[in-house]
């Protein structure tokens, strides 16, 4: 009797396990992709994490919680929700997808990087805790939140935040920036603009604009062109925070945890 009793707990406590590691579980801050909305949410506007798995894969159902903690941890974050989606899919339903990504085991994870082509996703071959996947995450939006950035320009947007004159030195700005080569020029003339309606509105301008943005990114509603040209406003705008440095250490910090 009592190893009848003895089987059907843990026959149980198996039930309990296999469903709180379900790979299918609805998980806040991580998108379920379907065919049907897949390129909707990975369109090259932001970076994108995307988890390629199958529901009876015993890996896959290992990986869950810590995808979970991944999910939770992005949404708690202002700047990796509006820089980064989280994503799964479910693989062995939708084949089509798997195949379309060379998809061969599970849990296969890949990266899709802001503004380059979805048919081009990088393998992710890194640690696979939510910690690590967030160093990862960091390390990308890091590299990549400069990639609209003019050194020389950056230098005079430090001068024009310090600036007592903002208007003199928003013309510096516009001077500058007129000086550049064609490749650069109209990442340049960003700066510019940002300057004069912050001379004309005054210092919240940058806050209340990169606000404005990332709300844009964050609805959707924004195609793949118009995510990549937000972006590039979003890239330009860092010039102008003086938080941009504290960001930096930030990253460096998460990367020594992960490595740890």
């Amino acid at each position: 009797m009592k190893s009848i009793l003895y089987l059907l707990l843990w026959a149980a406590l198996g039930t309990i396990i296999l469903c709180e590691d379900d790979p299918t579980e609805s998980l806040a801050g991580v998108h379920d992709l379907t065919p049907a909305d897949f390129d909707k949410i990975v369109n090259g506007g932001k970076h994108a994490l995307v988890e390629f798995y199958a529901p009876w894969c015993g890996h896959c159902k290992h990986l869950t919680p810590e995808y979970k903690k991944l999910g939770e941890a992005v949404a708690k974050d202002p700047k990796l929700k509006n820089s980064v989606v989280v994503a799964k899919v479910n693989a062995d339903d939708h084949r089509e997808i798997g195949e379309r990504f060379g998809v061969r085991g599970f849990p296969t994870i890949k990266f899709f990087g802001r503004g380059k082509p979805v048919t081009a996703p990088e393998d992710y071959n890194s640690g696979r805790t939510s910690e690590a996947f967030l160093a990862f995450l960091h390390e990308k939006v890091a590299a990549d939140k400069g990639f609209a950035r003019i050194g020389s320009l950056d230098a005079l947007a430090r001068d024009f935040l310090a600036a007592a004159d903002k208007t003199g030195a928003s013309a510096a700005l516009k001077t500058a920036a007129e000086k550049l080569d064609e490749a650069q020029k109209a990442a340049g003339m960003l700066y510019s603009k940002f300057a004069e309606k912050a001379a004309a509105k005054g210092g919240d301008f940058f806050k209340t604009e990169t606000a404005r943005l990332e709300r844009l990114l964050e609805s959707g509603k924004v195609g793949a062109n118009k995510a990549a040209e937000i972006s590039q406003k979003l890239s330009v705008l860092t010039a102008f925070s003086p938080d941009d440095e504290e960001e930096d250490e930030f990253t460096k910090e998460q990367l020594s945890k992960a490595e740890e």
